[in-house]
């Protein structure tokens, strides 16, 4: 394998090419740390997580996709290192997550939702899932800030209902006499990660997260690089 990278090094070189020679993922990963395999690692997990939310809400609230638009398209906007929300008017991600829940919002409640948690995610990671040896690792208080905000759409997704009083986005509840929890679950999951993160990321910085007091009842969305 590094012959072979050697050889198309020299091949460049010889011929004065501006192709760059990309790495086989052999040789990438022996240039990244055991904290970037971490940090990878977590990012992966939210990007499911993410996404499994979304499936899962638009089973839950079918009415919110909208018609013409496949699922799979919207998985797929999810993917991208920055999401395209020009649907919305591009508004930052806390913004977006807050619209969802307003009375005169007619756009898609699910997406806006879930699309402005991806973001808040790609925010705190400086919009990048690889991170090698020279790279700068996402901060440990952005990470931190985006659990927090996390909590904060959970309790919107609970606390905010329409005028005939139902939650404007379907989660959680008694569906067929038996109670399920599985979205409350998902979004613990995405809490729970980025916490063990940002503290592992402070750890390795010597550096003390700046943990802000906050009532069960706040909506107050905390900064994470936007």
């Amino acid at each position: 394998m590094l012959r072979a990278l050697w050889l198309a090094v020299l091949g460049c070189l010889l011929t004065a090419c501006a192709i760059p020679v990309k790495a086989p993922d052999g040789l990438r990963n022996l240039a990244k740390s055991d904290t970037a395999f971490f940090v990878e690692a977590v990012r992966s997990e939210l990007d499911q997580n993410l996404q499994t939310l979304l499936v899962k809400l638009y089973r839950r609230n079918p009415i919110q996709l909208p018609k013409g638009v496949p699922l799979e398209v919207r998985i797929e906007q999810l993917k991208a290192p920055r999401l395209n929300l020009q649907e919305f008017g591009s508004p930052p991600p806390d913004r977006l997550i807050r619209s969802a829940f307003e009375p005169d919002f007619t756009g898609d409640r699910v997406f806006a939702l879930v699309g402005g948690l991806q973001s808040m995610v790609n925010h705190a990671f400086d919009h990048r899932r690889e991170f090698l040896l020279l790279d700068d690792l996402p901060t440990a208080q952005f990470v931190y800030n985006s659990a927090r905000n996390i909590e904060t759409a959970a309790y919107l997704m609970r606390t905010r209902l329409d005028a005939s009083g139902t939650p404007y986005i379907l989660a959680d509840g008694v569906q067929d006499g038996i109670l399920n929890a599985s979205y409350s679950q998902l979004l613990g999951e995405l809490i729970g990660l980025q916490d063990a993160l940002s503290v592992a990321l402070a750890n390795k910085d010597q550096r003390t997260l700046n943990a802000v007091a906050r009532g069960v009842a706040s909506t107050v969305f905390l900064p994470v690089g936007f």
